[in-house]
């Protein structure tokens, strides 16, 4: 199932969890690890890596508050702030 991304409202983070992380078996709680984040789902069929979102306006107040917010899931496990992708169509002569 496809996640319905709003990359314009929110700036979205890839957490992925170690093995032994208590959050495998509850990946919602992530939403806990800091107030201004909220748990989107699961990226793809991995279920080690969860995707968090926080708000544009609380994630660009201040590089404190995204510091406090990165260090919050450096703790969970690596954290990788995602970029929106263009897609680029292909035309139909390209192989």
């Amino acid at each position: 199932m496809a996640l319905n991304l709003n990359y314009a409202g929110n700036t979205y983070l890839a957490v992925t969890l170690p093995p032994a992380s208590s959050y495998l078996q509850t990946p919602a709680s992530l939403g806990l690890v800091h107030p201004a984040v909220a748990h989107v789902g699961q990226v793809g069929e991995m279920p080690d890596v969860q995707l968090v979102s926080v708000p544009k306006q609380e994630w660009e107040v201040s590089e404190a508050v995204r510091a406090e917010i990165l260090a919050a899931f450096e703790a969970v496990g690596k954290v990788d702030v995602q970029k929106p992708k263009q897609r680029a169509k292909r035309g139909g002569d390209e192989l």
